[in-house]
């Protein structure tokens, strides 16, 4: 958040599991439109590929919330 309010381009990871927490942060912060990007659950002790497959599905919402303008 403290990179946002510089304005520089953040996109945060969280599981499906955490998304309503993190928008409630954001909430709490004053930064309802910090980007999130959402990731299935779970992350922790997954196989690195499996992890890379993740990432690259969300890829295109990944590189709209680092190329946007603030």
């Amino acid at each position: 958040m403290a990179l946002e309010r510089r304005g520089i381009p953040t996109a945060t990871f969280v599981t499906h599991v955490f998304h309503d927490y993190a928008r409630g942060l954001c909430r709490m912060q004053a930064m309802e439109a910090l980007p999130i990007v959402v990731i299935p659950h779970p992350v922790a002790a997954r196989p690195v590929d499996e992890l890379r497959e993740k990432v690259r599905k969300v890829h295109a919402e990944l590189r709209a919330a680092l190329t946007r303008t603030q």
